[in-house]
């Protein structure tokens, strides 16, 4: 399975998205950056500019309305397999925390960068879980083995889920 996504204005990614009615896709606002994500079994993606993801470890369904939170994580290519498997084992962790609606550990197809894709019922369910003892124990970047480029550190986006027709 592959997770595919892109940025643009809403009004250019809605065309595009709108030759596709069989795709279910999920638009995302950030400040003035909109982003369309969507899952599928093709390998290839219907968008010309974009990223394409490996979906290797998932929790729930996708929801139309909620807010996402996105923290990337460039991995040494001799830690990808520790990485993989301590988030695996770390996965049961998130899907207890309260207002989870779905997580993914998706990897990029062409690259290092690994994405923990998480989708709360709202920004306070995650910032709750963030206070909790559970999130102390879990750091993304701490599972992982980094790049020594200051380029590629770890990062996290966050994004509150569009309706398609705002």
């Amino acid at each position: 399975m592959r997770a595919f996504m892109t940025t643009g204005t809403a009004h250019f990614l809605k065309n595009v998205t709108d030759s596709h009615p069989t795709i279910h896709f999920y638009f995302m606002k950030s400040g003035v950056s909109t982003l369309v994500y969507y899952e599928s079994e093709k390998k290839k993606s219907i968008f010309v500019s974009g990223r394409s993801y490996d979906i290797l470890a998932n929790y729930g369904f996708m929801n139309k309305t909620g807010f996402v939170v996105m923290d990337s994580v460039p991995v040494m290519e001799d830690g990808m397999a520790v990485f993989e498997e301590r988030f695996n084992k770390q996965l049961s962790t998130i899907q207890h925390a309260k207002g989870i609606l779905a997580a993914r550990l998706l990897k990029q197809v062409k690259g290092n960068t690994y994405i923990i894709f998480t989708q709360w019922e709202t920004e306070r369910h995650y910032t709750d879980w963030q206070k909790s003892s559970a999130y102390e124990q879990l750091t993304f970047s701490k599972l992982a083995r980094l790049p020594a480029y200051f380029a590629e550190r770890p990062f996290t986006s966050t994004y509150y889920m569009l309706k398609e027709d705002d």
